[in-house]
């Protein structure tokens, strides 16, 4: 502790957390572990292809056609080449081919779904394109991935109030076990190996492939995600669905579940707070879950991770979910806040201090009280994403491109931030539905919250367990 109130604790850098690929070899950034490696799963023979159906406008069709050509190809990064790299191919990449559609995999979008979207009727649309998959989904067994191409024409439709076409989509298709690649045309120019390399990822994910899962881990722990849908019952009533996710400590085996909760209270911005008994049924639901996979295995140690703050209610509500044999921590994970951090280095040969030309290094952790603690999980990463001293990322902006920490408030736990801090890095890395080497935030609340916007969408996606790949 700090020898007064007006200092702080000591920081501490975390290591990069490591990535496992093909054959046991390990890497720090994704996309080059992939192209040196292969994937995970490759020693798993799993999957032997991704196989690819259509689904868009009858003009549109080659459209797609020239999207899995290109995938099919090498492209030269041209922004950022410091910290992407080279696009291979999906096959050098993956060790897989990617297959084209035969002509019963190609579905074309009938008139009635243009004419809906240019009257921006985004439910309509979304509607006959689920009529108009119904022969397709028939023969599931024959593509992994559908991808689904919208066109410009149709952007009226994307969006509205309380409305939004992709989560509504992936509502429809999720339970007769379609996993949708949505394709939206584009008209600016950017970096095709980075579009490619963003795409790919995603279409071996949703084929159930594994591209990388984490190294250093203890196999005895499980993370728990939390998020929350308001929806309106027909009757006027309001209620809440929770949705948990729940996933293995190397960063597979993602499963949701959604439980309708109507024992809640809301704070002024409208965030729901669970009961004592809705959260120890929601949590001890969550625990089931990860039993089932686990051969009724109960984990030494859960971590919960939520965005709004853990209620006394809610707190005893988890604890009586897991019983006294399991660690429990529960994590409110703030993104908004007032802090920030400015790398000082020491001063050289007497001169004067200055901020140095480059930010906050990623994996800096800060406890600012006893129970709170700063974490960057954005900055510079040694070895990855090299200084390039001819361009400081601070010249002529000092200030500008300064990373923002996220802030972890524990309200239980009886641990030192060191692990919280390193979990918490540890699940930026394992959001297969992106191209970068890291996100913000932790895998639990991104896919947790995607999962509460697609719920938003379908009210009869609760109680069923489905896998993340439904959703990405």
């Amino acid at each position: 502790m700090p020898a007064s109130a007006s200092e702080l604790s000591a920081s501490t850098y975390l290591s990069e957390p490591q990535l496992l690929f093909a054959n046991g070899c390990v890497d720090t950034h994704p996309l080059r572990g992939l192209v040196g490696s292969g994937p995970y799963s490759s020693d798993l023979a799993y999957p032997k292809s991704v196989r690819i159906a259509f689904f868009a406008p009858a003009a549109a069709m080659a459209r797609l056609d020239a999207l899995v050509g290109e995938l099919s190809a090498a492209s030269k990064v041209r922004d950022a080449p410091n910290y992407y790299l080279d696009y291979p191919g999906f096959q050098r990449a993956f060790r897989i081919p990617l297959v084209p559609p035969s002509q019963n995999l190609r579905t074309e979008a009938p008139p009635v779904c243009a004419e809906h979207a240019l009257s921006g009727n985004g439910a309509g649309l979304a509607h006959e394109i689920g009529a108009a998959l119904g022969r397709l989904i028939r023969n599931r067994s024959n593509f992994d991935v559908l991808l689904i191409f919208l066109p410009n024409a149709w952007e009226r439709a994307f969006k509205a109030e309380g409305f939004d076409l992709h989560h509504q989509l992936k509502a429809e298709l999720a339970p007769a076990g379609v996993a949708v690649q949505i394709v939206k045309e584009k008209t600016e120019q950017r970096d095709r190996a980075q579009v490619m390399w963003g795409i790919s990822v995603a279409l071996y994910a949703k084929a159930g492939g594994i591209p990388w899962k984490l190294v250093d881990h203890a196999r005895d722990e499980a993370y728990i995600g939390l998020s929350y849908a308001m929806k309106q019952h027909k009757s006027g009533a309001e209620y809440t669905t929770c949705c948990s996710q729940v996933f293995d400590p190397d960063g597979t085996g993602f499963e949701f579940v959604a439980f309708d909760t109507r024992d809640f209270t809301t704070d002024r911005q409208g965030n729901p707070f669970l009961s004592y008994t809705e959260m120890q049924a929601v949590l001890s639901r969550s625990l089931l879950l990860y039993q089932n996979g686990h051969r009724g295995r109960t984990p030494r140690k859960i971590y919960v991770h939520k965005t709004t703050l853990f209620t006394p209610d809610e707190i005893l509500g988890a604890h009586d979910a897991f019983g006294g044999r399991t660690e429990l921590e529960l994590i409110q994970v703030v993104r908004s806040h007032n802090w920030y951090g400015l790398k000082w280095p020491a001063p050289r040969n007497g001169g004067s201090p200055v901020p140095d030309n480059y930010p906050v290094d990623r994996g800096l952790y800060l406890p600012i009280s006893p129970n709170e603690c700063l974490l960057w999980t954005q900055g510079s990463v040694t070895g990855v994403n090299p200084r390039d001293a001819t361009k400081p990322v601070f010249k002529d902006a000092p200030l500008k491109p300064l990373p923002h920490p996220i802030l972890l408030r524990r309200f239980s736990g009886a641990s030192g931030w060191h692990d919280t801090c390193q979990t918490t890095l540890s699940l930026t890395k394992v959001d297969w539905n992106n191209n970068t080497l890291y996100k913000t935030l932790p895998a639990t609340l991104v896919y947790s919250s995607l999962f509460a916007d697609v719920v938003k969408n379908n009210p009869e996606i609760v109680d069923q367990v489905y896998d993340y790949r439904f959703f990405m």
